[in-house]
């Protein structure tokens, strides 16, 4: 698996906000596209700020994958790193959607 191609500095912060989660995933999807090679290694990147309990919330959505943690200094946020191999764009932006749902974690 080729780690050189992971995310190309795409952030969620490049998506313009706006009251349609529809269009939000959309925008992402298309950059996504114009960046990332797939099937390929995705890396997914979470800041969770709700403890251990998110952690657990998050291992739900991507249950048979490996977790680096990072904790910050202060011990109120625990960086996460996932790397998956990912089919298509689609699928990243459906796990980003689950993710989403859950209240205590902003993605990267």
């Amino acid at each position: 698996m080729e780690e050189n191609n992971l995310n190309h500095n795409l952030d969620f912060n490049d998506i313009p906000e706006g009251n349609n989660n529809t269009d939000v995933y959309a925008n992402f999807k298309e950059k996504l596209e114009s960046v990332q090679t797939f099937p390929g290694l995705y890396a997914f990147k979470f800041i969770l700020t709700g403890g251990k309990e998110k952690l657990t919330e998050l291992r739900e959505v991507l249950p048979e994958e490996e977790f680096i943690e990072t904790p910050s200094k202060t011990g109120k946020y625990i960086s996460v790193t996932v790397k998956k191999w990912m089919q298509d764009a689609d699928a990243v932006v459906d796990i980003y959607k689950k993710v989403g749902e859950i209240k205590g974690i902003m993605m990267l």
